[in-house]
């Protein structure tokens, strides 16, 4: 039974206690590796989800998604270069990080709203939007239906 609460990877097993341990251990290696960077973490309702960025820097807007089960932090090896001539939004995606998730499948339509929002609520002009892989098809079917609300796409 005790088995059963317990995760196996290849000879080593997470209790319960260390997966919440190592959650805590991954929040506090975020905030450690935000530290000394013109970055800050917060938090916006978009479109009815609960949403996590990193938000910093300045300069024209460039807003980065990231890919498939990652998050936001996954840019931090090109933040402290970006922020030093651009406003930097890297929100972590629905479901993904520390963002909310709904109840439910979640449509495309619902996603793009998210977009929109987020990008209303951040960049005081059109961003340059940056995907890459599930960030860039949610990119690429923004900027096909609101395309003048962007500056550039990189996917």
């Amino acid at each position: 039974m005790r088995e059963a609460m317990m995760t196996h990877v290849e000879d080593y097993t997470a209790t319960p206690a260390a997966i919440e341990s190592n959650r805590i251990s991954g929040e506090a290696a975020r905030k450690r590796l935000l530290t000394g960077l013109s970055i800050a973490e917060r938090r916006l309702e978009l479109a009815g989800i609960s949403t996590v960025l990193l938000d910093g820097g300045a300069g024209s807007p460039i807003v980065l998604l990231h890919g498939p089960g990652e998050h936001a932090a996954k840019w931090l090896r090109i933040l402290p270069e970006l922020v030093r001539t651009h406003h930097v939004i890297a929100p972590d995606l629905p479901g993904h990080g520390t963002s909310g998730t709904v109840e439910g499948p979640i449509h495309p339509d619902r996603v793009l709203a998210w977009l929109g929002e987020l990008i209303e609520r951040t960049c005081p002009t059109p961003p340059i939007l940056v995907g890459q892989i599930l960030g860039a098809a949610i990119a690429a079917r923004f900027a096909a239906k609101h395309g003048s609300q962007l500056r550039c796409l990189v996917l």
